[in-house]
């Protein structure tokens, strides 16, 4: 009988942000396909008692705490399987992952990793934390890299099989274009001026596909004056692939990015950068000084430039896109991440 593979459980508090990271984590660790993955939804005791528990470990770590987290069945199916990691996201899991390995590590060996601020909690009770903070580097148990896991870390999605789910020929030239919304902080710009850098898109690149998608947030009067601008200007053709996510259309994400030759995308989702940054591709931003009112977004938008992982695009210098594309490299993040995730965890 063949040997059963350890596994790899992955906490969940829910929270779709958390849960891409969580996936990000797995993927890594198991790019050789040599761990089962399991699913696990904790249970989130009420905040009052979290608080008190978040206190108390600070003196003393006592695993019967983990009955506000698991049920007894789910605790007792955890116990009969070789576990080798316990990843998760999100500061609601961080008691859960130590707890479980400290009662695991009775029975087996087990690492735990989680993204997530420690908010007080030691980083000694866990094997990798992972941080963007670049003064968090140089701290034991911490793991620095500017990007945090997402769901595009190692994703077992190649550009031919992206584009085969799309029924796109692997020599046509494909751009994907990313479009959010506006927050109370970031402008992502009128549809006048994404019609003005997509005809420029298209003047540039006639032959190529387009492959256009707007996200949950985009309003639907953003999508109908820009699908009129289009129209006039003569921007799409008959094979473009065009999602109104407002209008109740929908693709998979993933397809379009690893389908991509290079990406356009507006610059309100830090999540939605990161995943494109991660996934290796060259990105473009399109980006506006004035209409930028939130600092985070901006210095990170502008430490991914300098470190030539993505170009923030003016609408006035859209007139050089091709030349910007040609001057971008493609990156292998999921390469560098794994060789120093390696060493950390002695793979």
């Amino acid at each position: 009988m063949a040997q059963q593979k350890p596994f790899i459980l992955a906490l969940t508090d829910g929270k779709a942000g958390h849960e891409t990271q969580t996936q990000g984590i797995v993927q890594l660790l198991n790019q050789q396909q040599e761990y089962q993955v399991e699913w696990v939804q904790l249970n989130l005791p009420k905040k009052w008692l979290y608080r008190v528990l978040k206190l108390l470990i600070k003196f003393s770590i006592n695993t019967e705490w983990l009955r506000y987290f698991f049920d007894a069945q789910t605790l007792r199916a955890l116990e009969q399987k070789q576990v080798a990691y316990i990843v998760s996201a999100g500061g609601n899991t961080l008691l859960a992952n130590l707890l479980l390995k400290q009662h695991l590590l009775k029975d087996q060996p087990v690492k735990n990793l989680v993204a997530s601020s420690l908010r007080g909690i030691r980083a000694n009770l866990f094997d990798v934390v992972f941080t963007i903070h670049e003064q968090q580097a140089v701290l034991p148990h911490y793991f620095y890299y500017p990007i945090a896991p997402n769901k595009m870390s190692a994703l077992p999605l190649t550009r031919e099989q992206a584009r085969e789910h799309l029924g796109i020929q692997n020599a046509e030239q494909t751009i994907t274009i990313l479009i959010g919304a506006d927050t109370k902080t970031v402008k992502i710009g009128k549809a006048a001026q994404w019609a003005t850098v997509l005809q420029q898109v298209r003047k540039q690149y006639p032959t190529a596909r387009l492959l256009l998608t707007t996200s949950r947030r985009t309003s639907v009067t953003f999508e109908k004056e820009l699908q009129k601008l289009a129209e006039q200007y003569g921007i799409f053709q008959p094979h473009d692939q065009l999602t109104w996510v407002a209008q109740g259309q929908n693709c998979d994400i993933k397809d379009y990015i690893k389908a991509a030759d290079w990406i356009l995308t507006s610059p309100d989702s830090t999540s939605m950068v990161a995943e494109v940054v991660m996934s290796g591709s060259k990105l473009l931003v399109l980006y506006d000084e004035q209409s930028m009112q939130d600092e985070q977004i901006k210095h990170q938008l502008k430490f991914l430039a300098q470190q030539h992982w993505l170009y923030l695009l003016t609408v006035s210098d859209s007139y050089q896109i091709s030349q910007v594309v040609q001057e971008l490299e493609m990156q292998d993040h999921t390469s560098e991440i794994t060789r120093k995730l390696n060493r950390v965890l002695d793979k």
